[in-house]
């Protein structure tokens, strides 16, 4: 069947292109740090990878507005994989590796974006559900979180480059097969991004959302020392952050149906109040019980948050804006929000020390659930304009 074998790709290119993403995240610090990066050094490269979010996911939507993703997905994905794999000739040069992971963030921020757009045309066109495709890509998430270290264990830091090269070029091989819509006409009058840019709600849903996910700094970049600190072991840690990932695939098989049944906005609104919970429980309750019971809350702080947002936000940019929609959610959500939130995590941890610094996140995601409340107010049915 035409609809299984499209969901199928689509499930294979999350699946891989998170495959490399969790290779990425843990490891990729260890391998500038083998690379003979100092800690700042380390943390400006980082920070580009972040920050390129900001900026390419918006130029990427806004060119598949006019060519259509299918010619830029797969190219994107085939030039990341071609930086990662380019990264080994810099020699531990800092001005090098800072211009080539410029390059590959630049093209990988472009990928997630407009398939996620994709994903969630084929699921309307097909009567599917997002979640169910996308937890794909948490599966290959947790399969190489674990498994490059099992990797870099037996062959060293030599792997770390080809190996996520690997799923890279993989997932562009997925990526050639997607269910794209169909290409633009050149001839055809194209519907303004303009009138739903003015609408004060989607500005207060960017801000909720870029609090929300700001808010995650301090876990991703403190958590596993934080519950050092407090008596874990690295196995144990090692459970805890794949447990979160397990909650999450659950919620996004579950979450399509829990959204229909409750509404987007009553998900939304428990995403972020189960957030601040869960920071503040880290913060003033820490011992192993509590840590591993809200653990599970990353269905709702991640999982949820991200559900609804893309339910939001495909109802706001219909048909063809719905990629331009999505790339301007990643880089503010994620691409900005997520830079500002690992910059202020560090310098609260600095300062304030690991308790203040959740306090302060737990604050930060109720503070965006005061903007989370106006973005949803009902808005006025949109009309589409033509050039």
């Amino acid at each position: 069947m035409q609809a299984d074998r499209e969901g199928g790709w689509l499930a294979a290119f999350y699946f891989l292109y998170f495959c490399a993403l969790g290779a990425f995240m843990p490891y990729w610090g260890p391998w500038l740090h083998a690379q003979g990066q100092s800690p700042l050094a380390i943390g400006i490269l980082t920070a580009a990878v972040q920050f390129s979010k900001v900026l390419a996911p918006n130029l990427w939507g806004w060119l598949a507005h006019f060519w259509g993703s299918r010619r830029i997905v797969p190219w994107a994905a085939l030039i990341t994989a071609a930086g990662f794999l380019a990264l080994g000739l810099a020699h531990g040069n800092f001005s090098a590796l800072l211009l080539i992971t410029l390059t590959f963030s630049f093209f990988w921020a472009a990928t997630l974006p407009l398939v996620d757009a994709t994903t969630m045309d084929w699921a309307q066109r097909c009567g599917a559900a997002y979640g169910r495709i996308r937890l794909w890509g948490s599966l290959g998430f947790i399969a190489l979180s674990l498994g490059m270290g099992g990797l870099l264990a037996h062959w060293g830091m030599t792997a770390f480059l080809p190996g996520i090269a690997i799923f890279l070029v993989a997932a562009w091989g997925a990526s050639r097969y997607l269910p794209y819509g169909t290409l633009p006409d050149a001839n055809a009058p194209r519907p303004r991004l303009s009138g739903t840019l003015r609408q004060v709600s989607l500005w207060f849903f960017l801000l909720a959302g870029l609090l929300e996910q700001a808010s995650h700094g301090a876990y991703y970049a403190f958590y596993s020392i934080y519950a050092e600190q407090h008596g874990l072991g690295s196995a144990a840690i090692g459970m805890l952050w794949g447990f979160a990932v397990l909650c999450e695939v659950a919620f996004f098989w579950w979450g399509d149906r829990l959204i229909r049944r409750l509404g987007v906005s009553l998900v939304f609104t428990g995403a972020f109040v189960l957030t601040a919970l869960r920071w503040g429980v880290i913060a003033w309750w820490p011992g192993l019980v509590w840590i591993i019971l809200v653990q599970s809350l990353h269905a709702a702080s991640y999982a949820a948050f991200h559900l609804a947002a893309v339910h939001w936000v495909s109802g706001r940019f219909p048909g063809a804006l719905r990629a331009r929609g999505m790339a301007l959610y990643a880089s503010v959500v994620y691409g900005l929000g997520g830079g500002l939130g690992a910059l202020g995590a560090g310098w609260t941890w600095a300062h304030w020390g690991g308790q203040n610094t959740f306090a302060a996140a737990s604050a930060l995601a109720l503070f965006g659930g005061v903007f989370l409340i106006q973005a949803l107010r009902p808005a006025p049915t949109l009309e589409k304009e033509a050039d």
